[in-house]
């Protein structure tokens, strides 16, 4: 798989946090991969993803999620620093797959306590 495209997808999901939503879609607007990000029912075009790496980015995140038999998945990824579950969707957009990514912060791993002797 293409660490360009699992950058790419870092990139933008880094992005989504960044401006303070907490789900980006993907989806084909004519020959173009358009990133949006979502707040309720509201979306924000966020851009797009490069003509030579939209194969790629939709590749790895199938492969990451684990959608090759199944339309939901979950990809843990570090962003920002911090640990994150992806829960990712694919739908059909008017033939075409989409997906929809959802960003669940995980809460911080607490230092088990030692034990004494």
């Amino acid at each position: 798989m293409s660490d360009e495209a699992f950058r790419e997808i870092v990139r933008f999901l880094e992005s989504a946090i960044q401006a303070g939503v907490d789900s980006v879609g993907l989806e084909y607007e004519g020959r173009e991969l358009t990133v949006f990000y979502q707040r309720g029912q509201m979306g924000l075009g966020a851009g797009s993803i490069s003509e030579d790496l939209q194969q790629e980015v939709i590749e790895e995140i199938v492969k990451r999620a684990g959608l090759k038999r199944k339309t939901r998945g979950k990809m843990p990824v570090t962003l920002l620093g911090d640990e994150y579950e992806v829960v990712v969707e694919e739908y059909d957009s008017f033939g075409e797959s989409a997906f929809d990514l959802r960003l669940k912060k995980m809460p911080e791993k607490q230092a088990k306590p030692r034990k004494r002797k």
